[in-house]
């Protein structure tokens, strides 16, 4: 099942020639992913309760099928598409009222840090997973 949430196209959001400038796309998506976490339950925030220091992106990508301009509203869905061993990738679908005008990905990986601050790689916690899966599509 997946999440859905709605953005407000602002004039700030356009470049130039009055269409969504892209890295804008990348700035919502990980907006709606932290929407998405808040309402299973878990945010940034609490991940040291978890276990994980942070869920930080290792790999992000987009595809843009037609332009969006100021004053549209933005139906974006998210879902889990991959729940592995320490990391997830969550896909988005951007779309208006009549059209799909994107689509994306994140690869996010559950990281822990030592006493030193070094960083490394661990399991998805059982919790986190549970949660996840609410919202798995895979």
């Amino acid at each position: 099942m997946s999440f859905e949430s709605t953005r407000h196209v602002d004039w700030g959001d356009c470049d130039a020639a009055g269409i969504v400038f892209y890295p804008n796309y990348f700035r919502w998506m990980d907006s709606v992913f932290h929407e998405m976490t808040r309402s299973l339950g878990f945010d940034q925030n609490s991940l040291p309760g978890f276990g994980i220091h942070a869920t930080p992106l290792i790999d992000v990508g987009a595809q843009f099928h037609a332009p969006v301009s100021h004053g549209n509203e933005l139906v974006v869905t998210a879902c889990i598409t991959r729940l592995g061993r320490s990391g997830f990738t969550v896909r988005y679908r951007f779309s208006t009222t009549d059209q799909r005008v994107a689509e994306g990905h994140e690869n996010r990986v559950c990281i822990t840090s030592d006493d030193q601050g070094r960083l490394s790689k661990i399991d998805i916690p059982d919790g986190i997973r549970a949660l996840l899966e609410r919202h798995y599509e895979g």
